[in-house]
């Protein structure tokens, strides 16, 4: 199986991403930052960790393919899995 394949409707949560699906997640993406706060025009500090979001959550029927996965903020991750609409800047922004 290749990267670009790997986690194709998988619903279940991977105890790690491959680091090769890291890197086509990047590269989508056009770097490594949160998303959310690149949104809001912010630099995402470096001690902030970024984790890997799922667009789709697995729980509303996403997978873990490359295609639905973005970096995102600890703060972020957070707030979204609270249900919480990302409308606002980060708590360290603010």
């Amino acid at each position: 199986m290749t990267p670009y394949q790997w986690g194709k409707g998988v619903k279940t949560r991977p105890r790690e991403f491959p680091p090769s699906v890291l890197e086509i997640v990047t590269e989508k993406q056009g770097g490594k930052f949160c998303v959310y706060c690149h949104r809001f025009g912010l630099t995402t500090p470096e001690e902030i960790p970024l984790v890997i979001d799922h667009m789709q959550p697995l729980a509303k029927g996403g997978d873990n393919h490359w295609s639905n996965l973005q970096w995102c903020c600890v703060s972020h991750n957070c707030a979204k899995a609270d249900g919480r609409p990302i409308r606002y800047k980060p708590k360290w922004a603010r």
